[in-house]
């Protein structure tokens, strides 16, 4: 992004020289010292290259023109600066981040106590096993989690999360009134409460992942992508199983009408 600012940068400036409208490079901030450096590659030979072309999208204005820096030899030549701004603390954000971390730890933990009792009460193969499936990630979420702490240097400590209690008494109440249901339509609720905790956690892992994203923690946001993958990806998977079971509840109806 630091590149295509200072393009834009030297762009803006070349329309001004020419008298054409100027437009706005946008809100994502360089990084200092690099985005005003211009270098310039040509060689100053063949055709037309004899002599390079200097003008205020190359000079003044702060520019640091680099003479040919893929060529040059000479001792003493302007230095390249490749280095990244350094994290910048914002108010609050790296508070946040951890506080959202904490309520996710404690909500991933409950659901590794909640799934194999949804695991066991699912009646079809299908939906047991991406149950167990789910369960094998939310081990390995926990465990991203952790390291995700151990990066910030923060102690991995889990906070209530109140949200994910209620899903998971919701959760109960689903397969206990599922035991006087059909097939199908109970493992349709149980879907459906299982798609409620999905939905809430990809949220979460959003909103975290958004959070180390600002204050740049590049590790952190990988692991909680790949966390947030899952989530979405076991989503998707509920909703196929859930199409199949919708077929599988309409059978009984259209063989009673064909009688």
């Amino acid at each position: 992004m630091t590149r295509e600012i200072t393009h834009m940068k030297a762009f803006a400036l070349a329309l001004e020289s020419m008298g054409k409208p100027a437009f706005s490079i946008g809100r994502i901030a360089p990084t200092p010292g690099l985005v005003d450096q211009f270098f310039n590659d040509s060689t100053g030979a063949g055709e037309h290259g004899e002599i390079d072309t200097r003008g205020p999208w190359n000079e003044g204005n702060g520019w640091v023109f680099t003479e040919s820096p893929a060529i040059q030899a000479e001792p003493g030549a302007s230095a390249i600066v490749t280095e990244s701004s350094p994290p910048a603390e914002q108010a609050g954000l790296t508070d946040l981040l951890i506080d959202e971390l904490r309520d996710i730890l404690h909500a991933e933990k409950q659901l590794t106590k909640a799934l194999p009792k949804m695991a066991e009460a699912a009646r079809f193969d299908q939906l047991r096993e991406l149950f167990e499936q789910h369960l094998v990630e939310t081990e390995n979420q926990v465990e991203r989690i952790n390291e995700c702490f151990e990066l910030l240097g923060k102690t991995a400590r889990a906070k209530p999360c109140k949200g994910m209690m209620g899903l998971v008494e919701e959760g109960q109440e689903v397969m206990t009134e599922g035991e006087e249901k059909e097939d199908a339509a109970a493992d349709l609720a149980l879907i459906g409460a299982a798609q409620r905790v999905e939905h809430y956690e990809i949220s979460a892992y959003t909103t975290a992942k958004n959070l180390a994203q600002q204050l740049r923690h590049s590790a952190v946001v990988a692991l909680l992508s790949k966390s947030l993958a899952e989530e979405e990806n076991s989503d998707q998977l509920l909703n196929q199983v859930a199409r199949s079971l919708m077929s599988v509840a309409k059978m009984p109806a259209a063989i009673e009408q064909v009688e």
